[in-house]
């Protein structure tokens, strides 16, 4: 595969059908992530997907850089769901799930399964929704 697959690829490929290949390639993972019954498949058809969407949107000019927090983060959240007995549904966070500031900063949190919520990142969301509804 090596050289000459690149130049067939690459070499005089228009942006346009890279970016086309790519939603390709990204919808056909995530299809088969749905319709996959092993948990390990859909999870790397779920990454792949990820991938594929990133690369995407940065060849489309929609962002200039990629926070290497935001990879972490990506990667914490499908840790959390790749394997069901890491969190209990009914389990507590003590830290907001938006902010990550402790419950000893920010008071007390709003709780559900496996996700907490402080007083100001709630605000934040109801000012967000408000300000989107009233859009339309």
């Amino acid at each position: 595969m090596g050289q000459d697959f690149r130049k067939k690829t690459f070499r005089g490929a228009k942006i346009e059908d890279i970016i086309l290949e790519l939603e390709k390639l990204s919808s056909l993972c995530e299809e088969k992530s749905k319709s996959s019954d092993q948990l390990e498949r859909q999870r790397f058809y779920e990454g792949m997907a990820i991938a594929y969407t990133t690369i995407e949107v940065k060849l489309k000019g929609d962002f200039d850089y990629i926070e290497p927090k935001v990879i972490d983060e990506l990667y914490n959240a499908i840790e959390k769901t790749s394997n069901p007995n890491s969190i209990n549904n009914t389990e507590h966070v003590a830290t907001c799930s938006f902010c990550r500031r402790s419950k000893e900063e920010v008071g007390e949190l709003a709780m559900g399964p496996g996700v907490s919520i402080c007083i100001e990142c709630l605000e934040f969301g109801a000012e967000v929704i408000k300000s989107n509804s009233s859009e339309g």
